[in-house]
């Protein structure tokens, strides 16, 4: 299951600063996300961190959240992705499908909606408020506030990366580096390999580069295929186990117009406490 690191670090490198939540957050979630909370509730220890996590004051948390409730539209890039799952069973195959979007407006609004065998997860976040982002969870209709860990980002949550650059190839008409990386995870010397298709030419993403460079946000993984030279959004993603394969592919990347409720905790949402 290593390679949904690599989808996580699709959605930020799509999604851009807001919604570049802490790594070792996510993972956290993605372990919890159908029952939000039952780490805590297990007594089971949270995620460590190499220093110190921001925090905030509960008076300006509460100020924040209650920005979150309104939320602003607009035009904007819409990025679209086709996950297909397959589990290896005792000569077994059951396939399952998922999508990634999301959805960041002219004003730096951004909403990711993540699948995740069948578990659905939105993440939100503000142009105005960077600090921030907010995780919801429809199923049981609650929310996580969370403050943007930029430091964690940049670090990689503990992931290092190895990239080679296989060479050049037009993947849904864009013309794609092909690239092999392998993720190691903490500190382990050996890791898993997944066929990654990246392209420069994808809509958007000069704008989006900038915008995270601008406000800090370099994530490992970026790091490591741009020294490859294999930077570029994803268009294709394909990974395999004896035990499991994933296939991600880029299906829709333009222009679109989104309503202000995209982008704000809908009504009856009741806040998770972590």
């Amino acid at each position: 299951m290593k390679a949904v690191f690599t989808w996580l670090s699709l959605a930020l490198m799509t999604a851009t600063v807001p919604v570049s939540s802490d790594a070792q957050v996510l993972k956290n979630l993605l372990n919890n996300m159908k029952q939000p909370g039952a780490s805590k509730a297990s007594g089971q220890p949270g995620p460590s961190y190499p220093h110190a996590k921001p925090s905030i004051s509960p008076a300006d948390s509460a100020a924040a959240i209650k920005s979150f409730m309104t939320g602003t539209g607009g035009s904007g890039l819409l990025y679209q992705y086709r996950l297909v799952y397959t589990f290896k069973r005792n000569n077994k195959d059951s396939t399952s499908s998922d999508t990634l979007s999301t959805a960041i407006t002219d004003g730096h609004n951004v909403r990711t909606d993540m699948g995740m065998m069948g578990t659905k997860m939105q993440v939100l976040g503000h142009g105005g408020m960077p600090r921030y982002s907010i995780f919801l969870y429809p199923e049981s209709k609650t929310f996580i506030f969370n403050i943007v860990d930029t430091a964690a980002i940049n670090s990689g949550g503990g992931m290092t990366y190895q990239v080679v650059k296989v060479g050049n190839e037009t993947v849904s008409g864009y013309n794609c580096t092909h690239s092999k990386l392998t993720i190691f995870a903490g500190g382990q010397t050996s890791g898993v390999t997944e066929d990654i298709w990246t392209s420069t030419g994808v809509p958007g993403y000069t704008e989006l580069k900038k915008l995270m460079l601008n406000q800090n946000v370099t994530p490992k993984m970026m790091q490591a295929l741009e020294a490859a030279g294999c930077d570029g959004s994803f268009v294709k993603m394909d990974m395999q186990s004896k035990t499991f394969s994933m296939d991600m592919l880029l299906v829709t990347a333009g222009r679109r117009d989104f309503p202000a409720s995209m982008f704000e905790i809908p009504a009856g949402y009741v806040q998770q406490r972590r």
